[in-house]
């Protein structure tokens, strides 16, 4: 949450000349609810599986930028869906960047409080860590994005 993972997914595909999806969109137009609607009428344990079922729909198709929620990558089943033949990027922010950047207006059902979020934010940083490419998301976002299109690139001449 906070990183930037919409704003750079739009940048990448336009870089790259992908499509670019948000995962907790797609999951809102199936469902017809939104992600704070989900949580409250269905429980997280309901989104969660929404959230893997989205990312196996999509696992095989090219030329995709996918931004995915914080909790995704959290989740192994999902995590495994969403790198499965893909490259993955943890956008990494330090702590008060994202509590800098988040509206803690109930629109994200689980930053319901700055103090909420420096724990989930722990808890998630290993799991994030297991992407295959990790970058300084507090740079600027053309920045940020034309790091990742080289890293991508460079990873596909090598495989």
């Amino acid at each position: 949450m906070g990183c930037g993972k919409s704003t750079l997914g739009r940048r990448l595909a336009r870089l790259l000349e992908f499509e670019f999806l948000d995962l907790d969109s797609r999951i809102e137009k199936r469902v017809g609810l939104t992600v704070r609607q989900i949580f409250a009428e269905r429980g997280e344990e309901a989104f969660r599986a929404e959230e893997l079922a989205a990312a196996r729909e999509i696992q095989t198709r090219p030329r995709l930028v996918v931004a995915a929620g914080g909790g995704a990558f959290a989740q192994a089943e999902t995590r495994a869906a969403l790198s499965n033949r893909a490259f993955t990027v943890f956008l990494r922010c330090d702590l008060e960047t994202v509590l800098r950047r988040l509206r803690f207006d109930g629109s994200r059902p689980l930053a319901v409080s700055r103090e909420r979020i420096g724990p989930l934010f722990a808890e998630r940083q290993p799991s994030y860590r297991l992407a295959e490419l990790e970058v300084d998301a507090t740079a600027p976002p053309e920045t940020v994005a034309r790091e990742i299109v080289r890293a991508f690139r460079e990873k596909g001449e090598t495989s």
